[in-house]
């Protein structure tokens, strides 16, 4: 075999392989809570818990009065539990070094991930159970640990359980303001970032929400961060690119 014919297929497996790198995955990551799953979150073996959508989202019987996720399988966060950056209450709107005032509470694209991540709300809580056996009438999938069957499991003490009091965490449903803490223009290109060629891009209705920055889906990232996704040997937040996305110091 000739020498270019060799290099021709090297090149073609280099780009299959950066394709597959990149490609996003629930499977084995921290977020796949089955038996199998990849972080020390997980159901025990043995019970009804070899599916993975199953503890976010269902075909069927959804959750429709919750609008920050499509076919949502569980409760929505109990509302006014909440401590919003820069508020000094729960339920009151903060203010954050630019001025600008939060939401009371959190918006549904948040809540999304607080409905596991507060501390509070059951993670193996879900409104339909996965299967053809109907519903769970004790409303639990599965547990986790060394916990029985049927017993609700909240978020561990960790980093991991960010609880209802969002006052030192970096502030959500928040409105973009352009100039305000050194924010750039919504136009501003973006390079690395998954779903997103702009600012504006990972923003939701003109504001910043957990899902800015994070993704679910991207299991390839231990952080789930939507910079770098996938990318193999740097880290997605390396330079603190993450934050120099919008701010501009």
């Amino acid at each position: 075999m000739r020498r270019t014919e060799i290099a021709k297929i090297a090149a073609a497996a280099i780009l299959a392989l950066g394709v597959t790198s990149a490609m996003a995955t629930i499977t084995g990551s921290k977020h796949d809570l089955s038996a199998t799953g990849g972080g020390t979150i997980k159901a025990d073996a043995g019970q009804n818990n070899d599916e993975i959508c199953v503890y976010c989202h269902t075909p069927h019987a959804a959750n429709t009065d919750f609008a920050g996720a499509p076919l949502w399988n569980k409760a929505t966060p109990s509302s006014g539990s909440f401590t919003m950056y820069g508020a000094t209450a729960a339920n009151t709107a903060g203010q954050t070094i630019a001025g600008t005032s939060t939401d009371q509470q959190p918006n549904a694209p948040s809540l999304a991930c607080l409905s596991c991540h507060d501390g509070v709300s059951a993670i193996n809580s879900i409104v339909n159970a996965p299967g053809s056996g109907g519903y769970n009438a004790s409303g639990q999938l599965v547990a986790f640990g060394a916990t029985a069957a049927g017993t609700a499991k909240t978020m561990p003490a960790g980093v991991t359980q960010i609880g209802t009091d969002l006052t030192n965490d970096h502030p959500v449903s928040i409105t973009y303001v352009e100039g305000a803490a050194s924010l750039k223009p919504t136009t501003t290109a973006v390079t690395g970032w998954s779903g997103a060629s702009t600012i504006a891009d990972l923003l939701r209705n003109g504001k910043v929400e957990c899902v800015s920055c994070h993704d679910p889906h991207l299991g390839e990232s231990d952080t789930f961060l939507r910079r770098n996704a996938g990318t193999v040997g740097e880290a997605s937040n390396k330079g603190s690119k993450v934050c120099l996305t919008c701010h501009d110091k």
